[in-house]
Formats: structure tokens, C-alpha cells, sequence
């Protein structure tokens, strides 16, 4: 998976990232015998949990025709499980993650977890854009990491099932508002998670901003 993070974006500017994972099952043939009926791709939404304000979070899982299963929350655009076939044909989930919201409700290393505004550390919580200074939330000692106290990895994103007739696909939406964790500008995040019938993964980031911003 390519590793992406917002970074040095402009005004009125459209960013793009994508990060792909790719399965494939060695030796064994996953297509449906001739003439059977192949099963529809799907999105299965479902309760994961609430937050402590009592906001509900949900989990999405994602089914391609071979039974490879991608489960997503839109609480941190988090990536639940990953469950790809090995060389039998057998399912077994490849990523780290909890059984349950309350598990990412804890101090826990960023799960599978969207960063953000900006991935790694900020030395010192503070940077100089545009000649102009700006200070941070610090939650690193003294400097910030991975967006901040309250990063992309702990806001409830909203989803929307965007799914197409060649793959399922989920799409979640997050507006960080000028000055969130001490950063310049309002920020449209836009993450999408399709997984195709060739056992891929694909994650796409895009993001548009009113004004220059790391």
C-alpha cells in the first residue's frame, strides 16, 4: 500500500493520492464454473458502535465476486479487515484491527486508520507558511503527530455507498474547518475505497482547500 498524506496543498488546488492493495489467490481458480450464476458485487452496511456523545458509527463491507471482503468504518476512515483467499481459496483477514468501536476508542497506533491533516511529526507543533506562523496541537511531547489530538483518525466521516455496477465502492466525506488542530483553511477531504473483481483494494484521496495549507 503507498502510504499518502496531505501535503503542501494550494487554494482552489486539487490534490490526489491513491493507495492500492492487491490479494491474489496462487493456483486455484476462483470464477464461478460455466453457466453458474455469478454473484452480485455488494456493499452491507451495518451498527459498529457509538461514540460517547452517543453519535452512531458504521461499518461497510465491501464483497467482490470471489468472496474477498474489505470492512471499513467511517470513524476514521478506518480499514476493519481485510479478507482475502490464500492459494485454497480460503478467507483469513490480513490487516490488524478490533472487533468493535470501543477497541479505536482507546489509545491504540493508528489501525488502518486515514492521518491527517498531515502524516508524521511536525517538530515542535509549529511551522511558517506564507510568512505567516502557525502552532499546532501538540500530542507527541512537543510535537504534533498525525494531525493533531483529534486527527482524521477520530471524526466520524460521512459515507455514502457510491458503488457501481463493475464494483462496490464507499465514499467518505470530511470538512475540516479553519484552524482545526491549529491548521490554516477549510480542508474537503475525499476518501473512496473500491475493491474490484481482481482482488484489489483501491483507496483514492482527494482534497480542495480556500486557502494554502500543509
Amino acid at each position: 500500500m503507498q502510504v499518502s498524506l496531505f501535503s503542501g496543498i494550494r487554494k482552489g488546488k486539487l490534490m490526489r493520492w491513491r493507495g492500492v492493495v492487491a490479494a491474489f489467490a496462487c493456483g486455484v481458480a476462483l470464477m464461478p464454473a460455466c453457466g453458474q450464476r455469478q454473484p452480485k458485487t455488494r456493499l452491507k452496511r451495518q451498527e459498529f458502535g457509538k461514540m460517547q456523545n452517543g453519535a452512531p458509527v458504521e461499518l461497510f463491507t465491501l464483497t467482490n465476486k470471489s468472496g474477498m471482503e474489505a470492512a471499513v468504518t467511517n470513524y476514521g476512515g478506518i480499514l476493519v479487515s481485510l479478507k482475502t483467499p490464500d492459494r485454497n481459496g480460503r478467507l483469513a483477514d490480513v490487516v490488524l484491527g478490533f472487533d468493535s468501536l470501543d477497541g479505536y476508542l482507546q489509545p491504540e497506533p493508528y489501525f488502518g486508520a486515514i492521518v491527517g491533516r498531515y502524516a508524521n511529526r511536525i517538530g515542535h507543533g509549529t511551522f511558517t507558511l506564507n510568512g505567516v506562523s502557525y502552532t499546532l496541537a501538540r500530542n507527541n511531547g512537543e510535537n504534533a503527530l498525525h494531525g493533531g489530538i483529534k486527527g482524521f483518525d477520530k471524526v466520524v466521516w460521512q459515507a455514502k455507498d457510491v458503488s457501481t455496477d463493475a464494483a462496490p465502492s464507499l465514499e467518505l466525506t470530511y470538512l475540516s474547518k479553519d484552524g482545526e488542530e491549529g491548521y490554516p483553511g477549510n480542508l474537503s477531504a475525499r476518501v473512496v475505497y473500491t475493491l474490484t473483481d481482481d482482488n484489489e483494494l483501491k483507496i483514492d484521496y482527494t482534497a480542495t482547500t480556500d486557502k494554502d495549507t500543509v
